[in-house]
């Protein structure tokens, strides 16, 4: 087997618990970097500037840097917490002691190649009975940020930005941030649980992005936003007839033309004449090519997993796939294919429909990349389904498996856009994964965010900016897999692809409900945050109407 890449740079955390995995932020900050960058959060509960050494915590760093790469390398330290008056074996003297200990951290960490950044303590989240935060870790701050001015290092002030932060939310809200909520016994007003975790990542990654930008550069797109105004639009009742089932798709009601099932002139089998999918489509494009006219060609699948691409092409006569199984899981069309592997996002569909009228229903369609294994390493765009210019396409309980890019819905006359018609589906993913020009009509289904990347938009729009509709959702449920990531609130409703200037990106969502894993304050995003295709979000194409948030059943 081929060695694995090397990576493009290493981060490695230092500190204690407010740092450290499951009581800190430190495994929600290496999420935020590249799933390149070799990320390793090596931070102990317990531990101060003389018991992290003591202790043999810091020869595991030292053992790490020993292990030299040309990849830059970036130690992140954090200490404060524990070197307060308490235990004797790991107090130190705030005088002396404890920044005499923080040098000798930076002279190692340099001796051995890499770049040392320090951070002041993250505050504690303890109010007076006057409302006003009780910051005791503010002497050691103070002696953080005199050893960085001393030693030329980098600094990064979490102490000052998270009391900052703490203040403005007032007690009950800094409460949220605990791991447990009270009368837990894991509650504390210490330690983070999956908000305070997503909350003080993006806060000490914004922070690296001003102290140390050769370090932010392996960030990942959107980890940092920038400032700037925030909203959510909410549409009126008339605009919200605007956006109704009849308005979006116009002459067409496909609730009118129910999907037939009971006479198919094609049965899909493992042990059949067509044991694909493909072979079937394939027999009737022969027949549509020698000049038959049938009025649709319904091909029923059996139960069962049918590995392979498979592509129907423009062709004068529509397609409908379905099985007689009313649960979708049953019957599947699968196959892995990746942008890396085929050249491009367009390029990675496991299905590609061409076909106009096209109809499935009570089908997967499924693209494994990373399904065995999660998709927190060595991601790629992977389509499960690509609708190119197929007017008038009519999905019923289908689901759509992925995750980043699962549903292309594409046109490549975005002024007048093709219609799709999408009735009780599930898609999931992770990443932009519904996407594309085409107008879109999602009627009460599950879109459901996975959270294996702790940067997630839902929805990459690019409508052109004369059609009168992009992606519409009535009755919906947006929802998450209950991951720390999607836990910690703030993922994203949408960014706005920005194909070219006309490429706007619409979306309406009606009387749905929005799970907790959206951050409630900012939905819209940015587009390509940090990189030249920048882009603010567009409010005037964004909008609500009567969504409930929170826990969607």
């Amino acid at each position: 087997m081929p060695a694995p890449a090397a990576p493009e740079a290493r981060v490695v955390l230092v500190g204690d618990s407010t740092m450290a995995p499951r009581t800190g932020y430190g495994d929600a900050l290496c999420g935020l970097f590249k799933w390149q960058v070799a990320c390793l959060n090596l931070a102990r509960g317990g531990r101060s500037t003389k018991s992290f050494r003591a202790d043999g915590s810091w020869e595991r760093v030292t053992a790490l840097l020993a292990t030299r790469q040309t990849a830059p390398t970036f130690v992140l330290v954090q200490f404060g917490h524990n070197d307060q008056p308490g235990k004797a074996e790991r107090t130190t003297d705030l005088a002396t002691e404890f920044p005499a200990n923080l040098v000798r951290y930076i002279a190692e960490i340099r001796s051995a190649g890499a770049s040392p950044l320090l951070l002041t303590p993250l505050t504690r989240r303890q109010f007076r009975s006057d409302g006003t935060l009780a910051n005791d870790l503010a002497p050691w701050a103070a002696a953080v940020r005199a050893v960085a001015k001393a030693q030329g290092t980098p600094l990064i002030d979490l102490n000052a930005e998270s009391v900052a932060a703490v203040e403005r939310m007032g007690p009950a809200r800094a409460d949220a941030l605990a791991q447990a909520q009270a009368p837990d016994p894991a509650f504390d007003r210490t330690h983070v649980g999956p908000v305070g975790a997503a909350f003080f990542a993006r806060m000490v990654a914004k922070e690296l992005a001003r102290a140390a930008p050769e370090a932010a550069a392996h960030l990942v797109v959107g980890a940092v936003e920038p400032a700037g105004p925030i909203a959510r639009p909410q549409m009126d009742a008339a605009k919200a007839r605007d956006h109704s089932y009849s308005a979006v798709l116009g002459d067409w009601d496909p609730l009118a033309q129910p999907i037939d099932t009971a006479h198919p002139d094609y049965v899909v089998d493992a042990a059949g004449p067509y044991p694909t999918v493909q072979a079937a489509v394939d027999h009737a494009l022969a027949r549509i090519e020698s000049g038959e006219r049938p009025t649709r060609i319904r091909i029923l699948l059996k139960p069962g997993t049918y590995e392979g691409l498979l592509a129907i092409p423009d062709v004068p006569v529509p397609f409908t796939l379905y099985s007689l199984e009313a649960d979708a899981r049953a019957t599947r069309i699968r196959g892995t294919l990746t942008a890396a592997t085929a050249g491009s996002t367009p390029g990675s569909p496991i299905v590609r429909i061409r076909n106009r009228g096209f109809q499935a229903k009570n089908v997967t369609f499924e693209n494994g990349h990373n399904k065995d294994r999660g998709d927190f390493a060595n991601q790629s765009q992977a389509v499960a389904l690509l609708l190119e210019d197929a007017d008038r396409a009519h999905f019923e309980n289908v689901r759509f498996i992925g995750f980043q890019d699962t549903l292309f819905l594409a046109s490549t006359t975005p002024r007048h856009p093709a219609r799709a018609f999408l009735d009780r589906v599930y898609v999931e993913g992770d990443m932009d994964f519904i996407f594309g020009e085409a107008t879109a009509y999602f009627r009460a289904s599950e879109i459901r965010t996975l959270g294996d990347r702790a940067v997630s938009y839902t929805l990459a729009p690019s409508t052109h900016r004369d059609a009168r509709h992009g992606f519409v959702f009535e009755g919906c449920r947006f929802t998450h897999d209950g991951s720390a990531n999607a836990r910690g609130g703030l993922f994203k409703l949408a960014r706005q692809w920005y194909r070219n200037e006309d490429a706007v990106g619409k979306v309406a969502i009606l009387r749905s409900c929005i799970g907790e894993h959206i951050d409630a304050e900012r939905p819209w995003a940015d587009w390509s945050i940090g990189t030249p295709r920048h882009r603010p979000v567009q409010y005037e194409f964004l909008s609500e109407f009567e969504n409930t948030t929170g826990q969607c059943r």
